[in-house]
Protein backbone atom coordinates (compact mmCIF):
# COMPACT_ATOMS: atom_id res chain seq x y z
CA UNK A 1 0.00 0.00 0.00
CA UNK A 2 1.30 3.31 -0.73
CA UNK A 3 0.27 6.51 0.84
CA UNK A 4 -1.93 9.03 -1.56
CA UNK A 5 -0.17 12.32 -0.22
CA UNK A 6 3.01 11.42 -0.75
CA UNK A 7 2.54 12.29 -4.68
CA UNK A 8 0.66 15.26 -5.39
CA UNK A 9 -0.69 14.75 -8.54
CA UNK A 10 -2.22 11.01 -7.40
CA UNK A 11 -3.65 13.47 -4.15
CA UNK A 12 -5.40 15.35 -7.03
CA UNK A 13 -6.51 12.56 -9.08
CA UNK A 14 -8.15 11.05 -6.05
CA UNK A 15 -10.19 14.31 -5.20
CA UNK A 16 -13.48 12.23 -4.99
CA UNK A 17 -12.11 10.03 -2.55
CA UNK A 18 -11.05 12.16 0.26
CA UNK A 19 -11.24 9.48 2.85
CA UNK A 20 -8.69 6.95 0.89
CA UNK A 21 -5.58 8.15 2.48
CA UNK A 22 -3.77 4.43 0.76
CA UNK A 23 -4.52 2.73 -2.43
CA UNK A 24 -2.43 -0.18 -3.67
CA UNK A 25 0.17 0.13 -6.47
CA UNK A 26 -1.92 -1.73 -8.83
CA UNK A 27 -5.03 0.79 -8.04
CA UNK A 28 -2.52 3.94 -8.57
CA UNK A 29 -1.34 2.15 -12.21
CA UNK A 30 -5.51 1.87 -12.60
CA UNK A 31 -5.87 5.89 -11.57
CA UNK A 32 -2.95 7.19 -13.33
CA UNK A 33 -4.69 5.90 -16.71
CA UNK A 34 -7.91 6.52 -16.15
CA UNK A 35 -7.50 9.87 -14.96
CA UNK A 36 -4.05 11.14 -17.17
CA UNK A 37 -5.75 14.13 -18.73
CA UNK A 38 -5.65 15.84 -14.96
CA UNK A 39 -2.16 15.23 -14.33
CA UNK A 40 0.31 18.30 -14.89
CA UNK A 41 3.49 17.05 -16.49
CA UNK A 42 5.65 19.77 -15.27
CA UNK A 43 4.28 19.64 -11.74
CA UNK A 44 5.41 15.96 -11.11
CA UNK A 45 8.47 15.92 -8.42
CA UNK A 46 11.20 13.61 -9.31
CA UNK A 47 9.61 11.38 -6.76
CA UNK A 48 6.72 10.80 -8.41
CA UNK A 49 8.11 10.64 -11.79
CA UNK A 50 10.00 7.51 -10.05
CA UNK A 51 6.88 6.09 -8.59
CA UNK A 52 5.25 6.15 -11.99
CA UNK A 53 8.27 4.63 -13.82
CA UNK A 54 7.96 2.13 -11.22
CA UNK A 55 4.22 1.37 -11.58
CA UNK A 56 5.12 0.80 -14.83
CA UNK A 57 7.53 -1.62 -14.89
CA UNK A 58 5.28 -3.59 -12.60
CA UNK A 59 1.83 -3.06 -14.19
CA UNK A 60 2.94 -2.44 -17.64
CA UNK A 61 2.32 0.81 -19.87
CA UNK A 62 0.14 3.61 -18.89
CA UNK A 63 -2.56 3.50 -21.58
CA UNK A 64 -4.34 6.99 -21.07
CA UNK A 65 -8.46 7.54 -21.30
CA UNK A 66 -9.24 10.86 -22.45
CA UNK A 67 -12.34 12.31 -22.81
CA UNK A 68 -13.32 13.07 -26.59
CA UNK A 69 -15.84 15.78 -25.73
CA UNK A 70 -16.00 17.76 -22.78
CA UNK A 71 -19.62 16.83 -21.54
CA UNK A 72 -20.64 15.86 -18.15
CA UNK A 73 -23.41 13.43 -19.45
CA UNK A 74 -23.51 9.39 -18.12
CA UNK A 75 -22.05 8.85 -21.76
CA UNK A 76 -18.89 10.21 -21.88
CA UNK A 77 -17.01 9.05 -24.79
CA UNK A 78 -13.16 8.23 -24.48
CA UNK A 79 -10.55 7.61 -26.90
CA UNK A 80 -6.89 5.88 -25.68
CA UNK A 81 -3.85 8.27 -25.63
CA UNK A 82 -0.20 6.46 -26.50
CA UNK A 83 0.92 4.47 -24.16
CA UNK A 84 3.22 6.02 -21.75
CA UNK A 85 6.47 3.19 -21.17
CA UNK A 86 8.63 5.92 -19.39
CA UNK A 87 8.31 8.93 -18.13
CA UNK A 88 10.95 11.97 -18.09
CA UNK A 89 11.32 15.56 -16.22
CA UNK A 90 10.25 17.87 -18.87
CA UNK A 91 13.03 20.16 -19.62
CA UNK A 92 11.48 22.49 -22.26
CA UNK A 93 10.89 26.37 -21.83
CA UNK A 94 7.68 27.21 -20.47
CA UNK A 95 7.14 29.55 -23.15
CA UNK A 96 7.51 29.73 -26.82
CA UNK A 97 8.13 32.44 -29.70
CA UNK A 98 4.77 32.48 -32.49
CA UNK A 99 7.23 33.26 -34.89
CA UNK A 100 9.02 30.20 -34.48
CA UNK A 101 6.07 27.67 -35.95
CA UNK A 102 4.73 28.88 -39.05
CA UNK A 103 1.14 27.56 -39.04
CA UNK A 104 0.89 29.16 -35.30
CA UNK A 105 2.42 32.00 -36.78
CA UNK A 106 -0.27 32.00 -39.23
CA UNK A 107 -3.43 31.84 -36.94
CA UNK A 108 -1.79 34.78 -34.70
CA UNK A 109 -1.31 37.09 -37.38
CA UNK A 110 -5.08 37.25 -38.02
CA UNK A 111 -5.46 38.19 -34.30
CA UNK A 112 -2.52 40.54 -34.42
CA UNK A 113 -0.61 38.50 -32.27
CA UNK A 114 2.35 37.40 -34.33
CA UNK A 115 5.34 38.64 -32.61
CA UNK A 116 4.92 37.69 -29.11
CA UNK A 117 5.68 35.14 -26.75
CA UNK A 118 2.98 32.73 -25.59
CA UNK A 119 3.19 29.76 -22.81
CA UNK A 120 3.12 26.40 -24.27
CA UNK A 121 -0.25 25.59 -22.50
CA UNK A 122 -1.70 28.90 -24.67
CA UNK A 123 -0.36 27.31 -27.71
CA UNK A 124 -1.88 23.93 -27.08
CA UNK A 125 -5.34 25.90 -26.63
CA UNK A 126 -4.34 27.94 -30.30
CA UNK A 127 -3.73 24.76 -32.10
CA UNK A 128 -7.34 23.59 -30.40
CA UNK A 129 -8.64 26.54 -31.42
CA UNK A 130 -8.20 27.24 -34.70
CA UNK A 131 -7.65 23.34 -36.16
CA UNK A 132 -9.92 24.46 -38.77
CA UNK A 133 -7.40 26.41 -40.32
CA UNK A 134 -4.27 23.93 -39.76
CA UNK A 135 -2.56 22.55 -43.07
CA UNK A 136 -0.74 19.95 -41.97
CA UNK A 137 0.40 18.72 -45.42
CA UNK A 138 2.41 22.13 -45.03
CA UNK A 139 3.87 21.82 -41.75
CA UNK A 140 7.03 21.17 -41.25
CA UNK A 141 9.17 18.72 -38.95
CA UNK A 142 9.76 21.22 -36.46
CA UNK A 143 6.54 22.27 -35.76
CA UNK A 144 5.40 19.03 -35.85
CA UNK A 145 7.59 17.63 -33.47
CA UNK A 146 6.26 20.86 -31.35
CA UNK A 147 3.03 19.90 -31.57
CA UNK A 148 3.48 16.20 -30.34
CA UNK A 149 5.29 17.75 -27.38
CA UNK A 150 2.22 19.62 -26.55
CA UNK A 151 0.00 16.44 -27.04
CA UNK A 152 2.52 14.35 -24.92
CA UNK A 153 2.14 17.47 -21.97
CA UNK A 154 -1.65 18.28 -22.39
CA UNK A 155 -3.11 15.24 -23.90
CA UNK A 156 -5.46 14.85 -27.11
CA UNK A 157 -6.06 17.75 -29.30
CA UNK A 158 -10.02 18.25 -29.52
CA UNK A 159 -10.12 19.78 -32.58
CA UNK A 160 -12.80 22.92 -33.24
CA UNK A 161 -13.64 21.80 -36.89
CA UNK A 162 -16.02 24.54 -37.45
CA UNK A 163 -15.19 28.20 -37.19
CA UNK A 164 -18.72 29.61 -36.79
CA UNK A 165 -19.38 27.00 -33.44
CA UNK A 166 -17.00 25.97 -31.12
CA UNK A 167 -19.08 23.02 -29.34
CA UNK A 168 -18.00 21.09 -33.45
CA UNK A 169 -15.42 19.02 -32.40
CA UNK A 170 -13.65 16.69 -34.60
CA UNK A 171 -11.82 13.32 -33.74
CA UNK A 172 -9.17 13.58 -30.85
CA UNK A 173 -5.67 14.05 -32.75
CA UNK A 174 -3.19 11.81 -30.51
CA UNK A 175 -0.46 12.91 -32.96
CA UNK A 176 0.53 14.60 -35.74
Amino acid sequence: MIRVDDYSSLRFIMWSFPGVKEISRKDAHMRYASTWEYVFLRSLEDHEIEFINSLIEEFGPIVPRYRIFQSYGNKRPYTLGRPITQLFRLTTSTSITVGDYPQLHKISLRHDLSDIEMTRNDAFLWYTEHWYDIDLDSMGDHEKHFLNELIFEFGPILPSVDPEDEDVVGEPIIRV
